[in-house]
């Protein structure tokens, strides 16, 4: 299984290097991601879920030496490996951040835009995770949130979190909760890059501009 894991990763880095369909899908959503978050120089962002900080370095380039990044996540292995990959990348406008569960860990108020990309579906306590959420952004900031229908035959998803029918969440699920909750939909993408059934939705808070 090691050896099929490794020999999957240098095809997809070869066709990357080649600018083959995968290196254009994943330019194709670097750009509509930037769009959607409104990216530019000076901006304070979130990326909720980091994962090995691939998207929270991109996003540090982004918003350049005035902004800020604040890369969260659950796994402590797997922020280990962000922090790794952005000391490398000479990033020193990103903060990395240990959260749990139940609260991102962000400071209150401290965002102008959060990035949740396939993270939501992995929620195991959705609401206060949206009460944490809500609480980091600014008035008027922007919540962009990309992921998937739910699929079978994926890993399965940590224990406790919501049975939605599969790996992934119904994006009319997602505008349900969501603005139970106190989000306003600005946005919505159903045709983004990824497996076919990638969707994006971008919130603010129903008080925000």
């Amino acid at each position: 299984m090691i050896a099929n894991l490794r020999r999957a990763a240098v095809l997809v880095a070869a066709l990357l290097a080649a600018g083959g369909p995968a290196a254009q899908s994943l330019d194709s959503e670097q750009a509509r991601t930037a769009e959607a978050l409104g990216l530019r120089p000076g901006l304070s962002v979130a990326d909720v879920g980091t994962g090995n900080g691939e998207w929270a370095e991109r996003i540090g380039r982004e918003v350049g030496e005035s902004g800020h990044v604040y890369a969260t996540e659950v796994d402590r292995d797997k922020l280990h490996e962000a922090e790794t990959r952005l000391k490398d990348a000479g990033l020193k406008n990103v903060t990395t951040i240990l959260g749990t569960q139940e609260d991102t860990g962000l400071p209150a108020g401290c965002c102008d835009a959060i990035l949740l990309r396939m993270v939501y579906h992995h929620f195991v306590d959705p609401a206060r995770m949206r009460a944490s959420l809500r609480s980091a952004l600014r008035p008027g900031a922007q919540l962009v949130v990309i992921d998937t229908e739910p699929q079978k035959g994926w890993r399965q998803l940590e224990q406790g979190v919501p049975d939605r029918g599969g790996h992934g969440i119904k994006e009319e699920d997602l505008l349900r909760e969501m603005t139970a909750d106190g989000f306003r939909v600005i946005a919505r993408h159903d045709d983004w890059p990824g497996d076919g059934k990638r969707y994006c939705v971008v919130f603010t808070s129903a008080g925000g501009s």
